[in-house]
């Protein structure tokens, strides 16, 4: 998929790109983040318009500047983009349906207390499951990549529910890992490899968004580094950040997938435009995708798609309440207004070279509130 080109409207398009290229060095020159990239794609019937920001560099070394085909990590913008849309395929093609129990979605058994685990406990975070448990520690002791994600699932498998699944909500990377873990066993393909083939390639996005950047040999200039890794003391750059989906060889259900502003833009638009009506994708159908949107009084969860919060959301204030989005770990995030036809892509290494820095936290809602406000003056 290709970005549309800009309708310039009473210069609006100029002053969008100044407003957010203003924020991102503020962040930038406040230490939030070494560089950044960041874009916002308008898309209604009046206006059509897309801006990219860029500003910063890739590391704190300030060796490469930040372009708009450099790679960021998504961290868990993973487990919309890849993880939710390859289950739409499995739904599409009746291989699965939201009330598929845990046990025929990983094709073996599971504990009696994880038997009334279903496909939309996993995915709207109402498991049971525990948010983390550093399995990467145990993991490396496992020399061969295959047994470590069987031994994963086995781990996960038996750690004891912390609540009766679907009676309240604990964001999960556990169930995202199950769910990785189950379209492997669905499909018969890896993750990654399923994922292209049925959502990446028909949108033509799998050169802007992909796994494992250094093992597709793309060039560490092109790759924004995160963090000095406390364990291996090596600077990740191409190489996931999460350690639990590094342990497993970098691909998971709840981490690591790579991409560009560009390329994040770009899936936002289509879900945006399949969301209207204006788009069709060949492998899974605009009802299934306004399905998963729709609203839902028991959880602030859109089918693996956060919400805006009603105070402190990252998204700001401005977005209005039918808005979809996600925040990854290493500092990136997309809110797409479905109401008011507008995307926003934030990517950042914020981790770089440490996790400890969390000005992320105040700098996102500022960011958004920024962007919006000049879009909400062009509409109103």
């Amino acid at each position: 998929m290709k970005l549309r080109p800009e309708t310039v409207k009473g210069g609006f398009s100029q002053d969008l790109e100044k407003k957010g290229l203003e924020v991102l060095q503020k962040g930038l020159s406040d230490g939030v983040f070494p560089g950044g990239a960041g874009g916002i794609i308008i898309d209604r019937h009046d206006i059509k318009e897309n801006v990219v920001w860029i500003c910063g560099y890739t590391d704190h070394n300030r060796s490469r500047k930040v372009q708009r085909t450099t790679f960021y990590d998504l961290a868990s913008l993973t487990k919309p983009f890849v993880t939710v849309l390859s289950l739409l395929v499995l739904i599409e093609k009746k291989l699965v349906t939201w009330n598929t129990p845990l046990a025929d979605l990983l094709q073996r058994s599971v504990p009696a207390e994880k038997k009334g685990i279903n496909l939309t406990g996993l995915i709207q975070h109402s498991s049971g499951l525990p948010a983390y448990k550093p399995y990467y520690l145990g993991l490396m002791q496992i020399a061969d990549e295959q047994a470590r994600k069987a031994r994963m699932v086995d781990w996960i498998l038996n750690e004891p529910i912390e609540y009766m699944p679907g009676t309240k909500t604990i964001y999960s990377d556990l169930g995202f890992i199950l769910l990785g873990h189950a379209i492997e066993q669905l499909s018969g393909e890896s993750l990654d490899a399923f994922w292209e083939t049925n959502v990446a390639m028909p949108l033509s996005l799998e050169k802007k968004l992909l796994f494992s950047p250094n093992r597709k040999k793309i060039s560490d200039r092109l790759v924004a580094s995160t963090e000095l890794c406390p364990w291996t003391k090596k600077m990740l750059c191409g190489e996931v950040h999460d350690e639990n989906c590094r342990s497993m060889g970098g691909v998971a259900g709840h981490a690591g997938l790579f991409g560009t502003v560009e390329g994040v833009l770009s899936i936002c638009s289509h879900l945006l435009r399949q969301w209207r009506g204006d788009e069709e994708h060949p492998n899974y159908s605009s009802n299934l995708l306004r399905d998963i949107f729709a609203y839902r009084s028991d959880s602030a969860w859109r089918y693996g798609f956060d919400t805006p919060s009603k105070i402190n959301s990252s998204s700001g204030q401005l977005f209005s309440s039918l808005s979809v989005g996600h925040l990854g770990f290493t500092g990136t995030s997309f809110w797409i207004d479905l109401e008011r036809g507008v995307a926003v892509v934030l990517l950042t290494n914020r981790v770089h070279p440490s996790r400890a820095n969390e000005k992320i936290r105040w700098f996102r809602p500022i960011f958004h509130n920024a962007v919006m406000q000049s879009v909400i003056k062009l509409i109103a």
